[in-house]
């Protein structure tokens, strides 16, 4: 079965997972195997390479939330979810080889892309990540800040009130601190601009830069100012 992904075609044959693989997909395998003898069960299990040389995965059961739920219940769930996985990452040796450069202060392995269309609901219940291959070493604020931007959601058409109450929320559900808060707070905007250069520069992103994600970004980013004194406050 040929599934679509936001920038590969990958397919499900025999249960199991086949996407293309890069250069820094060995590490990517070597964090899902430490987060899952850690305990962390929602992400998938790698079985190396197909004789086409694709990196074979374990199967995630659950919907991919293109339909990007904002419900409490998903803002929660997603929340708890990347706390876990954050945590599962704690003791791994980050080495060199990541798609993208380390963040720092580096205090986790972060996903890179933690948003709806990387995760699997069962209902409104985010259950399950995929997609790891953005990893990098980085501070937890990293992946919380597009969770909060994806999940409050933090866009100029969703009512002020409820962009604020919905990043409070994620960031509470998380159990962020004061100085991952402050670091959404004060590298959201800079985050989003970073995503547009990239959809602009990357040569891949050619359905993204058709459907101007670079210019949807770079306008969400512009209105973030006026967000920032209270996003996120505990």
């Amino acid at each position: 079965m040929e599934l679509r992904g936001g920038l590969n075609t990958v397919w499900l044959i025999d249960g199991r997972v086949h996407r293309p693989a890069g250069p820094w997909t060995e590490r990517v395998h070597a964090l899902l195997r430490h987060v899952s003898e850690a305990g962390f069960a929602q992400a998938p299990l790698p079985f190396g390479f197909d004789e086409e040389g694709r990196e074979v995965l374990s199967y995630v059961p659950g919907e991919v939330g293109h339909h990007f739920p904002t419900s409490d219940e998903a803002v929660v769930s997603a929340a708890r979810l990347l706390r876990r996985y954050h945590d599962a990452t704690l003791g791994f040796e980050p080495g060199d080889g990541w798609q993208r450069a380390a963040v720092e202060p580096v205090e986790v392995l972060c996903h890179g892309d933690f948003a709806q269309y990387n995760l699997a609901f069962d209902g409104d219940t985010a259950v399950g990540m995929i997609d790891f291959d953005w990893a990098l070493p980085g501070p937890r604020w990293y992946d919380v800040a597009y969770g909060v931007y994806r999940f409050a959601p933090l866009y100029p058409e969703t009512p002020l009130e409820r962009q604020l109450r919905g990043a409070a929320l994620f960031c509470d559900a998380y159990g962020a601190s004061e100085s991952t808060r402050r670091g959404v707070a004060d590298n959201m905007a800079s985050y989003l601009v970073a995503m547009a250069e990239q959809v602009e520069q990357d040569p891949r992103f050619v359905t993204q830069r058709a459907e101007q994600h670079n210019v949807m970004y770079r306008a969400h980013a512009a209105a973030l100012p006026l967000l920032m004194g209270t996003l996120c406050s505990g």
